[in-house]
């Protein structure tokens, strides 16, 4: 599949409706104001994928475009579960690439479980719980996390 690269940073520009209209001439301006908005229509909105456990934060994403650096403001987080049980010892961060499951880090019967990313700073959170005898509450789970980022201009 074929990637798009732009060397410089697209932005929007206004053009008002009346540049196009019939007998109008075409402008150099107007044109590379056109082109430019339609470089950055294609990178406005972008997709990244990954998965994460309890305590870590979703990475600021990066273009692979043109190498613009999103800011927490212009991400929207979506998750999937992927796993209750424990996730593996070393760090997800992101990785694209299912990580293997281990067991559950508490006995008995799955209780409840929560999840939540904190929008501002990116954290992840897991919950789950198990009920042997008593409540035993951990911070097992694995989540795939879809990061929609949205340029504002």
């Amino acid at each position: 599949m074929p990637t798009l690269t732009l060397t410089t940073q697209p932005g929007f520009t206004e053009i008002p409706d009346t540049a196009f209209d019939a007998g109008q001439p075409a402008t150099a301006a107007n044109l590379k104001a056109l082109n430019s908005n339609a470089k950055f229509d294609a990178v406005r909105n972008e997709i990244f994928q990954g998965y994460y456990k309890h305590g870590e934060s979703v990475q600021l994403p990066i273009s692979p475009a043109d190498a613009y650096q999103y800011q927490r403001a212009e991400l929207f987080y979506h998750f999937d579960l992927y796993w209750t049980g424990a996730p593996p010892t070393g760090p997800l961060n992101g990785t694209p690439t299912a990580p293997s499951r281990g067991a559950t880090s508490g006995e008995g019967n799955l209780l409840q479980f929560g999840f939540d990313i904190d929008a501002a700073i990116g954290l992840v959170n897991c919950l789950v719980s198990y009920f042997k005898t008593s409540q035993q509450d951990t911070n097992d789970g694995i989540l795939f996390i879809t990061t929609i980022a949205v340029r504002s201009r």
